[in-house]
């Protein structure tokens, strides 16, 4: 699964997120890790089914 959004899209829902939490709490603490890079997409189905491969009798 690859979700593809501008980044500006993805700091926009970030900014609105932190400024919901804000407006109830007197503190927001906030951690965002990114992995971008460029290639092929399905890295996701492809850990998965490494997974998958290695648990099977």
């Amino acid at each position: 699964m690859s979700l593809r959004y501008t980044w500006d899209e993805v700091m926009t829902v970030v900014k609105d997120a932190v400024a919901a939490v804000e407006a109830r709490a007197g503190r927001v603490s906030l951690v965002l890790k990114a992995d971008i890079r460029e290639g092929e997409g399905g890295r996701l189905e492809t850990k998965v089914a490494t997974v998958e491969r290695h648990l099977a009798p």
